[in-house]
C-alpha cells in the first residue's frame, strides 16, 4: 500500500508546524474521519470523552448477562460498519488483506477488533492510495493548519494562515520537510485530533533535542455529559416517546438512577453507531458545545467541509451529505441497509432518530424486554435487588424524589 506524501512547514525556531502542503488525497483521509462511528472513539482515546465508555462497557455487560437481543447487537453498536455499505464481502476481503500486512496489529496472537470499527477510514486510505477520488473534486492542492483547517492554497489562504506564525503575522523563516503519510501516521492523526490542536506537530516532529520520535499526547478531556442532538423526524407521524422513573436525592442534588424498560436502553445504546459528522452537526444546530472540538480538530474539520463545499471543491449530492451530516451507514449504495422484512412496514424514527435497523438481517430491539437500572452516568444493569440496593446505601430516603418522566424528543436532545 502506498503512502501518502505531504510537505510540512516547520519553524525550527520553536520546533512546530505551520502548515502542510497535501493534495486532494490526504485531505480525503482526514475529512474520513467524520463518518466514523461515535463508539470509534473509544478505541482511539485514552479517555473518553463524557460517559461513552460506560455506554460501551455497557454494550459489552449486557452481551455477557444475555441481555441482547442476537449476536449481532454488539457489533452493530460497538463496530457498526457491514458488509453491505462498502458493496458486499469483496470489501471486507481486502480490509482483511490490508490489516494483516500491518505489522503492529496483533494483540496475543489476535487481530485487534478496534480496526473493524475504523472500517470507514481503511475504505478511504484504500481508495484514495490507488487513485480513486473521494470527497474532493479535484486533484488540488491545499494548506491545513496545524489544527486541522483546511483551504485551498493561494496567496490569500497563506496570509490567512499568517495570523498563528508570530508577531506581526511575518513568516520570518521555515523549513520545507516533506513527509510520507501511511496508516500508522493516520491513526495516530485520529488520536490527536480528539485532544489537540497542534496534530502535525506532535506527530511529525521529535520532541525536544533528542532523536525520539514524535509522539501524540492525549491532554485530558473536560468531563462534559454528551448530548446528541438527532436529526429531525421528516415522515408523518409523531415522535414516539418513552417512560422512565428518576430517583433523586435532594440533599445531593443529584440523580441517583433511572428505572425504565427496554425502549430507553435502546435509545441510549443507539447513540453509539451515530458517525461523528453528524453528532457535531446535531450539537451545533442546538446549541450544545461538543466534546469533539473542544480542543480537538474535529470542529476545525467540520467547518472546512463547509468551506470547501461553498468553493466547490467538494463533489456534490451525496458526498457533501456523507460528511455534513452522514446517515448510519454513510458509504452505502442503498438508502436501506438490506432487504425490509417481509410483511413488516419500515420503522418509524424513534424520538426522530435515525431508525437503526432496517434490514431482515436486523433486530428493531436491542435488548430484551426486562426492567433496567441507569446511573446518572450511563452505566446500565438489569434491575435487580443488588443493581437497586447498591444505589441506596447510607442514604436516607427522606431525602430522595421519585419524578416519573416522559422521554420525547425535547430530552434526546
Amino acid at each position: 500500500m502506498d503512502s501518502i506524501k505531504i510537505k510540512l512547514a516547520v519553524d525550527r525556531s520553536c520546533n512546530r508546524v505551520l502548515f502542510a502542503d497535501a493534495g486532494s488525497d490526504f485531505v480525503d483521509v482526514l475529512l474520513s474521519f467524520l463518518t466514523l462511528p461515535l463508539s470509534a472513539i473509544q478505541f482511539c482515546a485514552a479517555t473518553s470523552p463524557g460517559c461513552l465508555f460506560n455506554l460501551c462497557d455497557s454494550v459489552n455487560r449486557l452481551t455477557g448477562g444475555r441481555l441482547l437481543k442476537v449476536e449481532a447487537c454488539h457489533d452493530m453498536l460497538l463496530t457498526p460498519s457491514t458488509a453491505h455499505e462498502f458493496g458486499g464481502s469483496s470489501f471486507w476481503n481486502s480490509h482483511d488483506a490490508f490489516v494483516k500486512n500491518q505489522p503492529n496489529l496483533q494483540v496475543d496472537g489476535d487481530y485487534c477488533r478496534c480496526w473493524q470499527v475504523m472500517a470507514r477510514l481503511v475504505h478511504v486510505y484504500n481508495k484514495v492510495s490507488s487513485g480513486s477520488v473521494m470527497f474532493v473534486r479535484c486533484k488540488e492542492q491545499f494548506m491545513i493548519s496545524d489544527d486541522l483547517t483546511i483551504m485551498p492554497a493561494s496567496t490569500r489562504t497563506m496570509q490567512l494562515l499568517a495570523r498563528n506564525f508570530g508577531p506581526g503575522a511575518i513568516l520570518h523563516d521555515f523549513e520545507e520537510l516533506e513527509v510520507c503519510v501511511g496508516w500508522t501516521e493516520v491513526v495516530a492523526m485520529l488520536k490527536a485530533s480528539l485532544s489537540s490542536d497542534t496534530i502535525f506537530t506532535d506527530i511529525f516532529l521529535p520532541m525536544g533535542s533528542g532523536d525520539q520520535d514524535a509522539l501524540a499526547p492525549v491532554k485530558p478531556s473536560i468531563n462534559k455529559k454528551v448530548v446528541v442532538a438527532p436529526n429531525e423526524d421528516s415522515g408523518p407521524h409523531a415522535p414516539l416517546e418513552c417512560k422512565i422513573k428518576l430517583f433523586y436525592d435532594g440533599q445531593e442534588k443529584k440523580v441517583m438512577y433511572a428505572e425504565c424498560k427496554h425502549e430507553f436502553v435502546d435509545l441510549l445504546l443507539g447513540f453509539l453507531a451515530y458517525p461523528l459528522g453528524c453528532v457535531i452537526k446535531n450539537m451545533r444546530d442546538n446549541g450544545v458545545t461538543s466534546p469533539l472540538g473542544n480542543g480537538g480538530g474535529f470542529d476545525n474539520l467540520y467547518n472546512s467541509v463547509v468551506g470547501l463545499d461553498a468553493a466547490g471543491f467538494i463533489t456534490g449530492g451525496k458526498s457533501t451529505e456523507t460528511l455534513l451530516n452522514p446517515p448510519l451507514s454513510p458509504f452505502s449504495v442503498r438508502p436501506k441497509c438490506a432487504t425490509p422484512k417481509e410483511h413488516q412496514e419500515e420503522p418509524e424514527n424513534y424520538n426522530g432518530l435515525v431508525s437503526y435497523s432496517w434490514c431482515a438481517g436486523c433486530c428493531l430491539d436491542l435488548v430484551e424486554d426486562r426492567n433496567y437500572v441507569v446511573s446518572d452516568d450511563l452505566l446500565m444493569h438489569q434491575a435487580s435487588g443488588m443493581s437497586v440496593t447498591k444505589h441506596w446505601c447510607r442514604r436516607d430516603k427522606a431525602n430522595v424524589v421519585e419524578m416519573e418522566i416522559t422521554i420525547g424528543k425535547p430530552e434526546v436532545r
